[in-house]
């Protein structure tokens, strides 16, 4: 099949002049000319008409990043360069079975990808509180720094949290191969286990992920994100809807299996009060909690509903001063680049706004003067009181086992008690989960500490001792005592 683009006067015209959009607004993907101009379009008297051919897509339907490398050649090198943010261990559990699900690509600096793997920290070791509120499911088995998500297939087959029940869910968002596949043989695809689909995949969080086949525009992989966005679909910007589409808290259906974001109504109903509810009224439940018997959730990043829902966070609110927009999660993460001929194009390497340079100086520097420091302010902030409430959780299961082993509750309280802790545990995950660490929407990740606090406040109460961190240090010193045991 063929696709022809043309360009002029930073306008660009797709499917034979049907749609129109600014070149200064545009995030999806403009290629490199195949053909030489003619005279005219030298001349800037007509627009020039880029002619490719669309590579033929592998056995599930993708066409691959590596494909598309000649064709947008700018945005393939930057999503290379995602090799750099290499995972844990990498190097050395990669050596005696070569990786065959990472881009193969040298066009990165190896050198530099082992030595920021090397610097990574496992979250078990410095928060001690997620091996207690995560005992019995996989993230209080392993907890690491991320990696770039060209790496997607390599760590969910090897972060140590995979065993004979998951399910094929745990694909959803690592590649758009299995989408396809669901696509093509329906959602009974859930119900498989994810082992029994192990080694299956090649291709990672890549092109398809959010264009499909199509680099010009954008799509949604994750069909039931569509239905949590609801209208609301059509009114954030697509950049944004398909990054949320993963970035964004879902869980598995307890009948289906089916990744599953708890909301129904769209940015509205994007609140954690009304989360909690979907959960409680669906009986969602990821495990058991065994000394309590507490069912518990397990809250995935939710980076989307921190920065459109709840009002929507500080930066989303902002005009872009250099596109007169409201910013997008692309305008920080994947900042517009210019190449050596002058191309201006979209960095495909995901960073944070503070690691580049071009973005702070050209952007950020507008309104920022220091955006370093105000942001590690804000993480130093928030980081403190939601490692606090953490580790009050903590305290207060081990209080709630102790009287369960005194044989002081009543059935009732027991029930109380364990959905406080569900309660509790569901908003300091919420927002430990979440990546910015309170950059995002720092109102907001005080509210879910808050609330994490409110009920163990109710808690306390019940078991007529407080769980209320007095000595962060001591706090601490017991929770590890517990984890060792």
């Amino acid at each position: 099949m063929l696709k022809t683009s043309a360009w002029k006067k930073g306008l660009a015209w797709v499917c034979a002049g049907a749609f129109v959009v600014s070149l200064a607004a545009a995030t999806a993907c403009a290629p490199t000319a195949t053909s030489e101009p003619t005279e005219a379009e030298e001349a800037g008297d007509a627009a020039q008409t880029v002619t490719y051919e669309t590579p033929e897509p592998d056995e599930y339907g993708v066409v691959t990043a590596e494909q598309w490398k000649d064709i947008y050649p700018n945005q393939y090198a930057t999503y290379v360069k995602n090799k750099e943010n290499q995972p844990v261990d990498y190097a050395e559990e990669n050596g005696p079975t070569e990786d065959t699900t990472t881009i193969a690509d040298e066009g990165y600096d190896a050198a530099e990808a082992e030595a920021n793997a090397a610097e990574k920290v496992s979250y078990l070791d410095t928060n001690p509180e997620i091996k207690i509120l995560g005992l019995g499911y996989g993230y209080a088995k392993y907890y690491t720094e991320p990696a770039g998500h060209v790496y997607s297939l390599w760590t969910v087959t090897h972060n140590g949290r995979i065993s004979e029940k998951s399910g094929a869910g745990c694909w959803a968002c690592k590649t758009p191969q299995f989408s396809n596949y669901v696509d093509e043989n329906g959602n009974e695809v859930f119900k498989e286990k994810f082992l029994s689909m192990d080694g299956w995949f090649t291709e990672g969080i890549s092109c398809a992920s959010c264009h499909a086949n199509d680099p010009t525009g954008f799509e949604i992989d994750r069909a039931q994100w569509k239905d949590a966005m609801g209208a609301d679909v059509d009114t954030v910007p697509m950049e944004s809807v398909v990054c949320g589409q993963c970035h964004c808290d879902y869980s598995m259906a307890p009948e289906t299996g089916i990744p599953t974001s708890p909301y129904t109504g769209g940015l509205e109903s994007m609140s954690p009060e009304n989360a909690l509810k979907f959960y409680d009224d669906n009986n969602f439940v990821d495990w058991t909690y065994e000394s309590t018997g507490a069912q518990m959730l397990a809250i995935r990043h939710a980076e989307f509903e921190f920065n459109y829902a709840n009002g929507g966070s500080p930066m989303i609110n902002m005009i872009n001063q250099a596109t007169g927009e409201n910013y997008t999660c692309n305008d920080c993460h994947m900042g517009k680049a210019t190449a050596e001929d002058g191309t201006e194009y979209t960095n495909h390497q995901w960073t944070v706004p503070t690691e580049n340079e071009e973005l702070i100086a050209e952007n950020c520097s507008m309104c920022h003067k220091d955006l370093a420091g105000e942001i590690k302010a804000i993480q130093d902030e928030i980081m403190a009181s939601e490692h606090e409430v953490g580790l009050r959780a903590c305290l207060f299961i081990f209080n709630f086992e102790d009287a369960i082993e005194a044989g002081t509750l009543t059935d009732d309280q027991i029930a109380e008690l364990q959905y406080i802790q569900r309660a509790a545990c569901y908003y300091w995950n919420l927002e430990a989960a979440e990546n910015s660490e309170g950059a995002h929407n720092p109102d907001f990740s005080r509210e879910l500490i808050a609330s994490a606090n409110e009920w163990l406040d109710k808690g306390d109460e019940i078991l007529g001792v407080s769980s209320v961190v007095d000595d962060v240090a001591a706090a601490e010193q017991t929770v590890m005592e517990h984890t060792a045991a």
